[in-house]
């Protein structure tokens, strides 16, 4: 039996070290074991358990004074490592958040030999930037120490020692697999901070397109058009539910020179006139529900099956997901008591506040969402009553008779569908951002599925 030796040796890649030599001493490992029990590797074992686990490796304990000359111990190649046990002027731990956090360099339990961190960032295509911009804090001074380290390799650690250290030496690997995750997890964590960073400076020389999902390939299919003519000034598209982007866009935390809005009444509601002075309406849609089986004829037995299941966008977030809400409340202008029917089915998904970021994703036989989404994806699609499907503007009076409150301080009353594009007060690029909501405003939209509707609210953005 031998424990796999993959995903332990994954954990002794290169670490950039500029320690000194050391030489192998005659010590008892019960001499080290307060320093062993403090390490993350030896963690959850017993004092035992832990001195006869060593005896049965067999690892070396090198012990490395200050200012020596030549190489650590490590060996990449054979995948030897070393856990440093203790010296001058280590002399105790610092707290750690979690338990699989690494010491730091200065402390016991620090690993020689595990993964390669930032000191790769030669080989990644990451923007360099300068470390005052990342660490206003001057880097400490260089200290050199006396050390006692265990010098340990992949064979020792893997092998298997006997069914009487199976639970010791298992969780010493756990231990292992713990560190390597956590190490991952710090990388991408430093990787994530170093391109927002990037993202930060680069911020004033981009133009910032924020766009609801509906119109996400119509957006992603201007900003290419628009960076083959603007290489100077590259379009970002940033994708997300309306209100969200809304919500972003007026807080100010993030750049917004376009804003394409899935519904043009929160633009009205929640943009005007503080944050934008008017908004162009570009198309119009209608509510639909997809599925295998679903058609025009039967879509109210489907939905009211006893085994059902339906879903539809988040509401609290994204228009398509209240406007869903709002057709199953005007489902009562249709046939009465349907919509208590269907927004108390069982299988009705998709009302949690807060469904995080893979609520969307739970399995439904159903799903109400835009025509033009289903037209695209050549999705099979149930047209529901025009009384339901928030598409005909002469029946605005009676869609208004409900609506959805997205957060405490703003509710939308229902109205026909229209999709729309704005161009906010605070836009750094509003020249640009004019020509871009242009180029965007040619686009074939009919072709990708929308239903022609055009029209200004306020001042028109474009002019």
């Amino acid at each position: 039996m031998r424990f796999p030796r993959l995903l332990v040796l994954m954990a002794f890649m290169a670490f950039p070290s500029g320690l000194l030599a050391g030489e192998a001493v005659k010590m008892n490992y019960r001499d080290f074991l307060p320093e062993l029990k403090s390490t993350t590797l030896f963690q959850n074992i017993d004092d035992d358990a832990i001195i006869a686990l060593l005896e049965a490796m067999k690892p070396e304990i090198v012990r490395r004074e200050a200012g020596a000359k030549g190489p650590m111990p490590i060996d990449v190649e054979k995948g030897i490592f070393c856990v440093v046990l203790k010296g001058k002027p280590l002399d105790r731990l610092e707290p750690r958040p979690n338990v699989y956090d690494m010491p730091k360099f200065n402390e016991p339990g620090m690993m020689m030999g595990e993964i390669p961190g930032l000191s790769e960032m030669h080989k990644s295509r990451a923007p360099r930037l300068k470390a005052r911009a990342l660490s206003p804090e001057p880097p400490p001074k260089r200290e050199e120490f006396e050390l006692y380290l265990l010098r340990l390799d992949g064979e020792m650690v893997t092998k298997y020692h006997g069914e009487r250290l199976a639970a010791a030496q298992g969780q010493m690997l756990r231990n292992f697999l713990g560190i390597l995750a956590q190490k991952v997890t710090d990388i991408r964590r430093e990787k994530a901070e170093l391109a927002a960073e990037a993202t930060r400076q680069l911020a004033p020389y981009r133009l910032h397109i924020l766009s609801a999902g509906v119109a996400l390939n119509l957006a992603r299919e201007a900003a290419e058009k628009w960076n083959d003519l603007h290489p100077e000034l590259p379009a970002i598209v940033t994708p997300g539910g309306s209100v969200d982007l809304i919500r972003e866009c007026i807080a100010g935390d993030d750049p917004c020179d376009v804003l394409i809005s899935a519904d043009d009444s929160i633009i009205r509601t929640m943009m005007t006139p503080k944050y934008a002075e008017g908004y162009r309406i570009w198309a119009g849609n209608k509510m639909v529900v997809t599925g295998g089986d679903i058609n025009s004829g039967n879509w109210e037995e489907k939905l009211l099956a006893p085994d059902a299941t339906f879903k539809h966008q988040n509401p609290y977030g994204d228009p398509g997901g209240y406007r869903a809400v709002m057709a199953m409340l005007l489902a009562d202008k249709y046939k009465p008591g349907l919509s208590e029917r269907l927004m108390k089915h069982p299988g009705h998904i998709g009302m949690e506040k807060n469904p995080g970021p893979f609520g969307n994703l739970k399995e439904a036989k159903y799903e109400f969402g835009y025509y033009s989404g289903a037209k695209s994806r050549g999705l099979n699609f149930a047209e529901l009553p025009a009384v339901m499907d928030l598409s005909d503007p002469k029946l605005a009076d009676t869609y208004s008779t409900v609506s959805f409150a997205v957060d405490e301080n703003n509710t939308v009353i229902a109205t026909p569908i229209a999709h729309a594009l704005t161009i906010p007060n605070a836009s750094a690029h509003r020249e640009a951002a004019k020509e871009f909501a242009k180029l965007f405003l040619a686009l074939d939209k009919e072709k990708a599925g929308f239903p022609p509707r055009e029209d200004v609210h306020g001042k028109d953005p474009v002019q």
